[in-house]
């Protein structure tokens, strides 16, 4: 009797043995073909009875774990969402075939006259603005603002003026003004960012800035601060790439060497000068961020000694000035509506919710996925708006300091592959510096005329 259930038991394990294989391929199987089919606002909005806003997410995303889940966080108390109406978040790859592949498939929908409700991108720093984050990833429009000329992005000044939530007065107007065009806006810029020098005011000589001079009066002056502040990157220093709607540089060849010749070789004068500035931990060159506003214990780009709150010392922000004698900031991450939008109502209304004080002050979604640079509302970082859920505030000096630095900007681009072109200049020597700008100016013009 042993014996036979013994026989009965090795049977039915080797039979088991021999369904596995099997079972596993069906799951694989079934698991492939979830993947490939992938579901659609109008499947989604047949089954659950209300409109389906489709949102393309392209931002950068350092939380693995949440996704999308801090922007439905944001829209949480939005009137309506998940109950008169729906999303359907399409988060894009970072980087890799995938990418490429949902990249194309989503702009060959849009040549169809479909695609997305909204678009939420980011534009790649490619390290141009020093930050941890940003690689080479081409973004989603690599050329935003011709984007707005080939006519993919829906006129939004009807709609601005009947917002509910947003203070579009509030907004920083340069910074706006580079998300429009002939027929209006079309780009509502989320964060942005310009290359500065921090430093001690009296410390360094600084109590009497003027905050008029030149990069070429800062480049000579006999205060070795001010010499440092003017030395940055090719792309704050050279500035915007073309004129608004235009695809061709508005410098010739001979222009942007002299640029990069003049300012972007050296250090002027002998870097003993800049011994003390470079050893000082209170002393920032770089560009301002969210991330410049860290807490106790976070890693941030900067340490914590630099914030620029209570106890920190009486900051002279100098801005990076560009060539041609202004200030260049660049912006980081943009909303945008499709021309051909399902639902361009409920996008907007999205749109214009996010842009809520509250929102940008201190959610997981401005925080996590718009955080490359400072928002838009010129009130926020200020002790009556702070940031970080209300922890963190500029001290009130600073924050007059800030807005003092942050109005020398004169105009605002959309960083992108043409910027990269400008950042992979060589300047080793001057044989080597005038065919390095031989060929990434003629990589510009290309870039630009495929854009």
């Amino acid at each position: 009797m042993m014996k036979r259930k013994l026989a009965l038991l090795l049977a039915l394990l080797c039979l088991f043995a021999a369904m596995l294989p099997a079972c596993q391929s069906a799951v694989e199987d079934s698991s492939a073909v979830t993947d490939e089919k992938k579901v659609t606002a109008e499947q989604m909005e047949e089954k659950f009875g209300m409109p389906v806003v489709r949102v393309v997410m392209d931002l950068p995303n350092y939380d693995e774990g949440a996704k999308d889940g801090q922007l439905s966080d944001a829209l949480s108390r939005l009137p309506g969402y998940n109950k008169e109406f729906m999303l359907l978040i399409e988060t894009l790859p970072r980087e890799g075939e995938e990418r490429s592949i949902d990249m194309t498939r989503i702009k060959t929908e849009m040549m169809a006259g479909k695609g997305p409700d909204l678009f939420l991108c980011g534009q790649d720093t490619y390290g141009v603005c020093g930050l941890l984050y940003g690689g080479r990833t081409d973004p989603f429009f690599p050329f935003p603002e011709r984007a707005m000329e080939n006519r993919l992005f829906l006129p939004l000044d009807d709609y601005i003026e009947k917002a509910e939530y947003m203070e579009w007065d509030k907004f920083l107007p340069v910074i706006m003004d580079a998300g429009k065009n002939a027929e209006g806006q079309q780009i509502i810029p989320l964060s942005y960012t310009f290359s500065a020098l921090y430093a001690d005011r009296e410390k360094y000589g600084l109590l009497d800035f003027d905050r008029s001079m030149t990069l070429s009066e800062m480049w000579q002056s006999d205060n070795p601060a001010l010499r440092y502040a003017s030395y940055t990157s090719a792309p704050f220093m050279v500035g915007r790439i073309t004129e608004p709607g235009d695809d061709e540089p508005m410098f010739t060849e001979e222009e942007l060497l002299g640029y990069i010749r003049d300012y972007d070789m050296r250090i002027p004068g002998d870097p003993k000068d800049y011994q003390d500035l470079q050893e000082d931990e209170k002393v920032y060159k770089g560009t301002i961020m969210r991330g410049f506003l860290p807490e106790p214990g976070l890693i941030s780009p900067v340490p914590d000694r630099f914030v620029l709150g209570n106890g920190s010392p009486a900051y002279r922000i100098i801005p990076a000035k560009n060539a041609r004698g202004g200030v260049t900031a660049v912006i980081n991450e943009f909303a945008a509506i499709n021309r051909n939008a399902r639902h361009p109502d409920l996008a907007f209304k999205i749109i214009d919710y996010l842009m809520d004080a509250k929102n940008q002050q201190g959610s997981d979604f401005f925080y996590s996925r718009v955080s490359l640079g400072m928002p838009v509302h010129m009130d926020l970082g200020s002790e009556e708006y702070p940031l970080r859920d209300k922890n963190w505030y500029m001290s009130a000096e600073n924050f007059e300091e800030f807005c003092a630095a942050r109005a020398e900007i004169t105009e605002a681009k959309f960083i992108g592959p043409a910027d990269q072109a400008l950042w992979d200049i060589e300047s080793y020597d001057e044989k080597g510096l005038e065919k390095s700008v031989h060929q990434q100016y003629t990589l510009i013009e290309m870039l630009l005329a495929e854009s």
